[in-house]
């Protein structure tokens, strides 16, 4: 009979740790939006097709730097919060702690950046405008 008790103890506690484990190994490797806390900074039109569009998020306090996401779309209609909306379901196109120093439109229908400072990440496409973007 103790054997029995003991075994059932040991399998409850067995049971138990995976649960934690599973629970702690969810808890550990979720992750929050990155542009929750965003804010449109400056809307630039490029073309009558073409908007640049530029974010910032400094939520991050003093050990995180000022982030700013740019983004290439069509012009989105409504306020501030609605554009941002839309925004965080696209990918920037560069995203960094830099700013463009110049934006463009060639003959050829390329979007030409001039970007100063440090890239976190960058798309070299922009799929929905069929424009390519060049670093």
């Amino acid at each position: 009979m103790p054997f029995k008790t003991a075994t059932k103890w040991i399998h409850r506690l067995v049971t138990l740790s995976l649960l934690a484990l599973v629970i702690g190994f969810f808890w550990l490797n979720h992750q929050p939006n990155r542009q929750a806390s965003d804010e449109l900074q400056r809307v630039y039109q490029l073309s009558d097709r073409v908007w640049l569009y530029m974010t910032v998020n400094n939520q991050g306090g003093a050990t995180v730097p000022t982030i700013y996401r740019y983004y290439l779309s069509q012009e989105i209609a409504g306020e501030d919060t609605d554009i941002i909306q839309q925004l965080a379901m696209k990918h920037p196109v560069i995203e960094g702690t830099g700013t463009i120093t110049s934006a463009s439109i060639d003959a050829n229908g390329e979007v030409k950046i001039t970007y100063s400072g440090k890239v976190i990440s960058i798309e070299d496409t922009v799929s929905n405008l069929q424009f390519s973007v060049k670093p």
